[in-house]
C-alpha cells in the first residue's frame, strides 16, 4: 500500500518542474501511482469485468535511480543525528521506501524514527500527526494508536484529528463520529507544517547536479519533493466523509445533514485545496437551493481563482527561486494551505478575487468511491 513513490523527486523533474505542486494542489488524499492509476481506469475496468478473458495489466513500479536513493540515505542519515523533532519526523517519512531494505540499520528506518521523534517532541502535533498515520506507508503496523490519543487530548478542536479515527462499516458510529467533527472549532491535516519540516530538512544537503541538471532550481526540486511527501499523509477518510454525507437521506437524515454540512464548512476554511474540495463537494450535494447555496457557490467560485492563480504561479518556480521560496514562507507563516497562497498571491500582486464576468469550469461529478483507499473526488473548480 505504498503512497510514496520510490522516484518521486526524479519523476517530478520528468514531469516537468512544477509537477508535485500541480499534484499537490489537484489531488488525492493519499497520491500513489498505482491507485491514481486505477481510477482514471476505472471506466475500463468496469467494462472488462464483463469480459472475463480480459485482464488490466498491473502497472509496473519504476525502480528508485541510484544519484537519488544516495541522496535520500546520505539525507537520513544526516537526520537520524538531529535532535530537532521535526528533522526527526522529515527522516521517518523519508525512510518509508526502505522497510524491506536488509543494508539499512533498523535504527535508519521509520519505526525507530518515528520513536524518536516522538521521545523529542512528545505534544508536537505534526510528530504525533505521522506517528498515528501509517507511517511506514507500504505495510501496516506503524500507526501509533498512543499519539492519536494525545493528539486528539492536545488539539480536540481539529476536525481532522478526529476524521483519523474515521469508524469504518458502522453507519450509528459514522454519524456519532460526524457530530463529533461539527462540534470542533476548525479544520487542520498538517499538510503545510509537515510541507515546511520536509523542504527545511532538505535544505541540509545540496540537491544532487543530476535533478538540476534537468531543468529545476534547488528551491523548486525541494518543494516538490515536500508537497508530495506531505500529500501521502492527507487523512485518507475525507473520501469516507464524502461518501457518508452525500449519501444521506434529506427526509430520515436532518440531523446527519447539518451535521456534514458544519463539517464541510470547516474542510472549506482551512487544511488543503483537497480538503476545501471535498467540503464545497459535500456542501453542493446537501443544500437546498436558496442563499445558503448561493454563497457557498461564491466561496466556491473564489477558492477556485486563487487556485487558478496558484498553478500559474507555480509554473515559475523552477525559473524563479525567490517566488518558491516565498511558498514556503507562506506556508511556514499562514495556518493553512488556502491562506498561504492568498498571501502568495497578494505579495506577488495577484488579485484573489475574481472579475465580475470570470467563472471556473463546469465541476466535474465525482466518481462513486471503491470500498478500498483510494484518492478523494477532484476538488470541483
Amino acid at each position: 500500500m505504498s503512497r510514496i513513490p520510490t522516484l518521486i523527486l526524479a519523476a517530478c523533474v520528468a514531469a516537468g518542474g512544477h509537477a508535485a505542486v500541480v499534484a499537490a494542489q489537484n489531488a488525492p488524499a493519499v497520491p500513489k501511482a498505482a491507485t491514481a492509476a486505477a481510477k482514471k481506469a476505472a471506466p475500463a475496468k468496469a467494462a472488462a469485468e464483463k469480459k472475463p478473458a480480459a485482464t488490466p495489466a498491473k502497472p509496473a513500479v519504476p525502480a528508485e535511480d541510484a544519484a537519488f536513493k544516495l541522496f535520500r540515505h546520505d539525507l537520513i542519515n544526516l537526520l537520524a543525528l538531529s535532535g530537532d523533532a521535526r528533522k526527526q519526523i522529515a527522516a521517518a517519512q523519508f525512510a518509508a521506501p526502505d522497510q524491506k531494505d536488509a543494508s539499512r540499520s533498523a535504527i535508519k528506518k521509520t519505526p525507530a524514527l518515528v520513536k524518536r521523534a516522538l521521545e523529542l517532541g512528545p505534544q508536537d502535533p505534526l510528530v504525533l500527526w505521522i506517528a498515528a498515520s501509517n507511517a511506514c506507508l507500504d505495510q501496516p503496523g506503524c500507526a501509533d494508536p498512543a499519539a492519536l490519543k494525545t493528539l486528539q487530548g492536545t488539539d480536540a478542536d481539529n476536525t481532522a484529528v478526529w476524521l483519523l479515527s474515521w469508524p469504518e462499516g458502522n453507519a450509528e458510529m459514522q454519524r456519532a463520529s460526524v457530530a463529533r467533527m461539527a462540534q470542533t472549532q476548525h479544520y487542520n491535516d498538517y499538510w503545510g507544517a509537515d510541507v515546511v519540516a520536509a523542504y527545511r530538512a532538505l535544505e541540509i544537503l545540496p540537491v544532487p547536479k543530476e535533478i538540476t541538471a534537468l531543468g529545476l532550481s534547488p528551491e523548486s526540486a525541494r518543494i516538490n519533493f515536500a508537497t508530495s511527501i506531505a500529500s501521502a499523509f492527507l487523512p485518507v477518510p475525507l473520501q469516507r466523509l464524502h461518501q457518508f454525507c452525500t449519501k444521506l437521506d434529506a427526509a430520515v437524515d436532518a440531523t446527519a445533514i447539518s451535521d456534514c454540512i458544519a463539517v464541510a464548512r470547516k474542510l472549506e476554511a482551512g487544511g488543503t485545496f483537497v480538503a476545501q474540495g471535498i467540503g464545497f463537494a459535500i456542501e453542493e450535494a446537501l443544500l437546498q437551493p436558496g442563499v445558503d447555496k448561493d454563497v457557498m457557490a461564491a466561496r466556491r467560485r473564489s477558492a477556485a481563482w486563487q487556485k487558478e492563480k496558484f498553478m500559474e504561479l507555480s509554473g515559475r518556480f523552477s525559473r524563479e527561486p525567490e517566488l518558491a521560496t516565498a511558498y514556503i514562507e507562506a506556508l511556514e507563516k499562514e495556518p493553512d494551505e488556502p491562506s498561504a497562497v492568498i498571501a502568495l498571491l497578494r505579495g506577488q500582486k495577484v488579485r484573489t478575487d475574481p472579475p465580475g464576468d470570470w467563472q471556473p469550469a463546469p465541476p466535474q461529478n465525482a466518481p462513486e468511491p471503491p470500498a478500498a483507499p483510494t484518492p478523494p473526488p477532484e476538488p470541483a473548480a
